[in-house]
Formats: C-alpha cells, sequence, structure tokens
C-alpha cells in the first residue's frame, strides 16, 4: 500500500453504513444523491448500490486498486465540495 490514503476507483471495501451485514464491493465512484453525496460500489452479485456518505460509519480496505491514473487528472486524494 502506498503512503496516500484515498478511496480509488477498483478498490474492494467492507462499509458499515448501519445495517445488520456490512456492504462488500468494489469502489465504482461519487454520484449524486438527492442533496447529498453517495459512494457507489459494485457488490459481488453485480449490484450497484449506492450509500449516502453520511450514513457511512467505517469502511475497511480490503483490497487496493492497481489502476493507474491518468496523466493530468485532478489527484485522487484531493477533495471537492460544490
Amino acid at each position: 500500500m502506498n503512503s496516500k490514503y484515498r478511496i480509488s476507483p477498483g478498490s474492494k471495501f467492507s462499509i458499515d453504513h448501519g445495517n445488520d451485514e456490512p456492504t462488500i464491493g468494489v469502489f465504482k465512484g461519487l454520484s449524486v444523491m438527492g442533496g447529498d453525496t453517495a459512494l457507489v460500489f459494485e457488490t459481488d452479485a453485480g449490484v450497484l448500490r449506492f450509500i449516502n456518505s453520511a450514513h457511512i460509519v467505517s469502511m475497511d480496505l480490503l483490497e487496493e486498486s492497481e489502476q493507474v491514473e491518468p496523466a493530468g487528472s485532478m489527484e485522487s486524494d484531493s477533495v471537492y465540495y460544490g
């Protein structure tokens, strides 16, 4: 694992979001969910799950993505508000 901490597409997580069982899936990206931000994960069953970021209690990194960022892209560990 590298020294930057980030949630990068293609990484697999176990997400505790207040349900009885955590969601386990591969992070696909961010989306709008009403007026909030949702993190989108693809489960092993192929279901895309949109989890409101305000409901996430914790996330455990299970497998880090090997994806390489394209040149000139925004750094993955930067945060955008707006």
